[in-house]
């Protein structure tokens, strides 16, 4: 397996520091995205928005059947699905890391 391989489903993960009264407001925010916008990008399997427990950081993780589906939703954003800055000056988060993985594996619960 090649650490570039076009058909491994990819995340994506942006962590979002926030004062913990705002972060209510950036949740729903970043669901409302997911729900309205995101979802409907082809190669799109599933989103979820976390929240640590002292409420100052948000983690919103976008899973993508691969690397190429990614990287053309995020070519579509850039061209007019809303100001992403916008909704982080809205909800002042004041740091944000990008990161992004390749799955290589997982394990799963019984069913």
């Amino acid at each position: 397996m090649t650490s570039r391989d076009s058909n491994l489903p990819f995340s994506q993960f942006v962590e979002f520091v926030v004062d913990p009264r705002h972060q209510a407001g950036l949740v729903a925010a970043l669901n409302e995205r997911f729900e309205r916008i995101t979802r409907t990008y082809q190669g799109f399997i599933r989103a979820s928005v976390q929240v640590s427990e002292d409420r100052g950081r948000v983690l919103s993780h976008v899973l993508w059947r691969s690397r190429m589906d990614c990287e053309k939703a995020l070519e579509n954003a850039e061209q007019g699905e809303g100001d992403l800055w916008a909704m982080i000056r809205t909800h002042r988060a004041t740091a944000m890391t990008f990161n992004a993985y390749e799955l290589v594996g997982e394990t799963l619960g019984p069913r």
